[in-house]
């Protein structure tokens, strides 16, 4: 909404005050003095999505709303996606007590905001904090700031520093100490991961290092109680679908993340919800056919006590027995406990 706004909002304000739940607004960013004004007054309002087109002019005027300290006592869900640096620092003012679920999405700007002064704010109670941006943010400060949060998302093309490797003194670091409470954790980027991204070869290469990285990361060490780890990127299932699967030289990765995950007991999905590398089948396919048989090999090392069983690859037009048997453990414990990925922002 443009120009439209200012009325749409006068009548909410109106006629909804007592009434209105939930609130979805794609506004210019110098309509958001409106969007606090409107906000003070939809006191019942539950969640709001709000997405900030890029402004017009250099510097961005709040006028009476600058500073204005609201107090929405029933707000449980807040996303906000695009420009959202300058209202980002208005939030943090104000009073959000019931807040659980936040999600800032500002992939396509390098306009950073102070997440770590809004979370110093905000962060001690939240329970879900999804962050999708290019520039690396310092997830060890943010995961300090919220000790709650059962569900992380980030950018797994983020340079981050696993403790104890032999990173510069200033590198910024996954994790300080390890996090009782996640037991989900997203993963945006991973375009370059198994070699069908569009970007240069050198550009490949550095992102490929920068995934390694964070997703060894991703242990039981760090995170106690971890599932479940998703990869977010709808795009990355397209492509690999339309690739029918990873580069040749990048299916050993894939190997070695899936067999990480599956020792640790955590599910590693795509973002369908189904186990990363279950590309959609070839009409007619029966699931036990193929033409080449895909059995899994185990090895011993020097002294006999490890057994390493390599997981099924991406592009198969099956799913083998090993596959098959991991599938079936899930769901035998669907009943015990929940397994289904949080819902990030309102995809």
């Amino acid at each position: 909404m443009w120009t439209a706004f200012g009325r749409v909002a006068d009548a909410l304000c109106t006629y909804c005050a007592k009434s209105l739940r939930s609130v979805h607004w794609q506004v210019p960013s110098e309509a958001l003095p409106k969007v606090i004004w409107s906000l003070d007054t939809l006191q019942s309002l539950r969640s709001a999505y709000i997405e900030i087109e890029a402004p017009t002019n250099e510097t961005l005027h709040f006028g009476s709303a600058a500073g204005l300290h609201l107090e929405l006592g029933n707000l449980q869900q807040l996303c906000l996606r695009g420009h959202v640096q300058d209202f980002v620092e208005q939030v943090a003012g104000w009073s959000l007590p019931s807040l659980r679920s936040l999600s800032l999405d500002f992939f396509k700007t390098n306009d950073l905001p102070d997440i770590i002064e809004f979370l110093a704010q905000h962060g001690s109670q939240l329970t879900f904090l999804d962050l999708n941006c290019v520039p690396t943010l310092d997830t060890a400060a943010i995961l300090d700031l919220c000790p709650f949060l059962t569900t992380f998302t980030f950018n797994a093309d983020w340079y981050l520093s696993i403790p104890g490797d032999n990173a510069p003194s200033d590198a910024i670091t996954f994790v300080n100490r390890p996090h009782q409470n996640i037991t989900y954790i997203g993963c945006h980027g991973l375009l370059d991961a198994f070699g069908v991204g569009y970007g240069s070869e050198i550009h490949m290469r550095l992102f490929q290092r920068a995934n390694e990285k964070n997703m060894a990361a991703l242990t039981k060490v760090n995170f106690p109680n971890l599932k479940i780890v998703r990869v977010l990127s709808r795009t990355l299932l397209r492509s690999l679908e339309k690739n029918d699967g990873p580069e040749q030289e990048c299916l050993q990765r894939w190997d070695r993340w899936w067999t990480q995950f599956t020792r640790m007991g955590v599910r590693l999905e795509d973002c369908t919800g189904a186990m990363l590398g279950t590309l959609p089948q070839e009409e007619g396919m029966d699931d036990n056919e193929s033409d080449d048989s895909d059995e899994g090999t185990e090895s011993e090392d020097e002294d006999g006590d490890e057994v390493v069983v390599e997981g099924p690859r991406l592009g198969d037009g099956t799913i083998n027995e090993l596959r098959q048997l991991l599938e079936e453990c899930w769901k035998m414990s669907e009943d015990r406990e929940e397994r289904n990925f949080p819902q990030v922002g309102w995809q």
